[in-house]
């Protein structure tokens, strides 16, 4: 039997009994790449026209979920739907208002979008946006980063593998002063961003406050991605509180509903970090959600604080899409790269 046979298969077995898991996918932004409009291109991982037929194929043999149903399933045991899949957008980007939204609600699917709150609040371009702008927009083809250590990087060589050593350097440097970096690239770069274009950019890109709650009014889930979109493991424990916490009474104040999920920043585990989850705990959430690819066994005790979710991409075709969601196991280990 061929992959397709073998999917086609699964699929009528698990219209007659479930299958036992359920699958999260973690979505961006979804537009056409050349719509990016200079911001970091990989977050767009899904066209409006792949979205629409990701979600047909869903409507036709899942059950879509949202948060309250996998935390009564958590702390209560309440059952699930048969072949259940939750759906997120993490970030806040302005597409989700604008094109997610219709689409979910043409297919009657449900949503949870988890926001950063400070970006929302003060206007300001996410911290992977600015370092693309200014690989992109440099007015030279070598640049030397002087903080956090002096670094060289050959633009024209190749500005991608540039952008993702950047990114990287947020990604892994403990207690790191992001703004100073960001300067100091940008200065590297001979380009700095204007406060006037910062914003404009940001009120093209990014949702508002009362596009946030337009989506929850429409029936779709807000839940945290803390407050500055820190990588949780590189902060001084001191600063968790405020991260973890601050957001989620920032977005309760906001939107005057309980918040109690959290997505969290480039969807490290919780693994190996006691302090972390303790902290995690502390602040109130009920479920929290990684990009560790994998899904939810519901037939046993999940770690409600480490759910997993699958990372989407634009180079995944209708075939490869129906084959990973109805057979996990087929889906790519993605490395976690992603805001």
């Amino acid at each position: 039997m061929d992959g397709v046979g073998v999917v086609g298969a699964l699929l009528r077995l698990r219209g007659v009994v479930g299958l036992p898991w359920l699958t999260s996918l973690c979505y961006h932004r979804t537009a056409e790449p050349v719509q990016n409009g200079g911001l970091d291109g990989a977050l767009a991982d899904a066209t409006p026209a792949q979205f629409d037929q990701q979600l047909s194929f869903l409507a036709q043999y899942f059950s879509f979920v949202g948060i309250d149903d996998i935390i009564a399933f958590l702390k209560d045991g309440k059952k699930l739907p048969k072949n259940p899949v939750f759906l997120s957008f993490d970030d806040g980007y302005r597409e989700c208002l604008t094109v997610a939204l219709p689409i979910l609600e043409r297919h009657g699917a449900r949503a949870t979008f988890f926001i950063p709150t400070e970006f929302i609040e003060r206007r300001r371009l996410f911290w992977w946006d600015r370092i693309a702008l200014a690989v992109q927009n440099a007015n030279r083809s070598e640049i030397e980063v002087e903080y956090p250590k002096p670094l060289r990087l050959n633009l024209s060589r190749s500005a991608e593998d540039a952008k993702s050593q950047l990114i990287q350097i947020v990604k892994k440097t403990k207690r790191l002063d992001v703004e100073r970096f960001l300067r100091s690239l940008e200065k590297a770069c001979g380009r700095t961003l204007t406060p006037d274009a910062e914003r404009r950019i940001v009120d093209e890109s990014l949702m508002t406050w009362a596009e946030v709650k337009k989506l929850a009014r429409a029936g779709m889930d807000i839940g945290s991605h803390t407050r500055t979109h820190r990588v949780l493991q590189t902060l001084d424990p001191s600063e968790h509180e405020a991260e973890l916490l601050g957001s989620r009474r920032e977005l309760e104040e906001r939107l005057g509903t309980p918040v109690r999920s959290i997505a969290y920043p480039v969807g490290y585990s919780l693994g190996g970090e006691p302090m972390l989850r303790a902290a995690v705990a502390a602040a109130g959430y009920d479920v929290g959600f990684t990009c560790r690819a994998g899904v939810m066994p519901t037939f046993a005790s999940p770690d409600a604080l480490d759910v997993p979710r699958f990372l989407m991409d634009t180079s995944y075709d209708a075939q490869h899409f129906s084959a990973f969601a109805s057979v996990p196991g087929l889906a790519p280990r993605t490395s976690i790269d992603l805001g």
